[in-house]
């Protein structure tokens, strides 16, 4: 299959990449990110099932279900999850308007077609098996256009699996939107924070485990004195740089993004009903969720 089977769109192409949107828009840090940090969270570079596991997670425990499909993956990034799609999946066509899209590990795949796009410009002529869009609509401006766009792309007995970042129960009042992301902006560059982090980042982890500890392990303290996003995924025995590089890379994530709306689990199913989505799986802790169009909506 081809680009033109699915879009309506009119492409240019570079280093193997259909572009529609050529301005990275409101996701220059994202590019940023993926450039230093392209392989940090894919499997086959570290050696865990990480990834993997978080999209059969996401999928509510039926990866399978990717078997012989035309997938969508919405904001792929450097492909952490583009890798398992292609292994399973029919066609894989992967979307993200950062320059990520460059750095996508499977980019060479025969299956796999890279858009670098905002996906809500994107004009369907073919529709899609699955469409799978993991970490990215809460970072978009109009986050309850983003979700509802994602139905526009799936085929009438198809399914939308995706996630949301869940809302802290202080919701605004939380340290990282009340003062930590406009402190840490004012100070440094997206540049010059990373520099920082990776002089630092040793110490910053160990001071933030020995709060951890004397605060009967209050994440939410710890966060609040260390503005640091450790990853804890510790079952799998990741090594100290790994660990150390992935810390980085969240963090940087959650100073710099440009637009951040966490939703709770509610406001999400709401919107869904209220657009006669039908809701198969609702896993309520992550705000993870798959859906599918009703019958009187086609």
């Amino acid at each position: 299959m081809v680009i033109s089977n699915f879009f309506k769109n009119k492409f240019s192409e570079k280093e193997g990449v259909n572009i529609y949107d050529n301005d990275d828009k409101y996701t220059e840090n994202f590019s940023k990110q993926w450039r230093d940090f392209s392989l940090t969270q894919v499997d086959s570079f570290n050696k865990t099932n990480i990834s993997e596991d978080y999209l059969n997670e996401l999928m509510f425990n039926n990866i399978e279900n990717l078997h012989n499909k035309n997938v969508l993956e919405i904001g792929c990034g450097s492909g952490r999850f583009t890798e398992h799609i292609i292994k399973k999946a029919k066609m894989c066509v992967a979307v993200d308007l950062s320059k990520s899209i460059f750095y996508n590990v499977s980019k060479n795949s025969k299956n796999l077609i890279l858009i670098k796009s905002d996906f809500l410009n994107l004009e369907i002529k073919e529709k899609f098996d699955i469409v799978i869009c993991r970490g990215v609509l809460q970072h978009t401006p109009f986050p309850n256009n983003s979700i509802l766009k994602l139905f526009d792309f799936v085929k009438n007995d198809g399914m939308v699996y995706f996630d949301y970042y869940k809302k802290p129960k202080l919701g605004i009042l939380h340290p990282k939107y009340l003062f930590w992301r406009p402190i840490l902006r004012n100070i440094f560059n997206y540049n010059d924070f990373k520099i920082f982090l990776e002089k630092n980042i040793t110490k910053l982890i160990m001071f933030k485990n020995i709060i951890r500890k004397i605060t009967f392990n209050s994440n939410f303290i710890s966060d609040t004195i260390i503005p640091i996003w450790d990853f804890r995924e510790n079952k799998y025995n990741i090594s100290k740089k790994l660990f150390e590089n992935w810390t980085i890379l969240d963090t940087l994530d959650g100073i710099y993004a440009k637009f951040d709306y966490p939703k709770s689990n509610i406001e999400i199913i709401n919107l869904l009903k209220k657009n006669k989505i039908k809701i198969i799986n609702n896993n309520q802790n992550k705000n993870f969720i798959c859906g599918k169009l009703f019958e009187e909506n086609f």
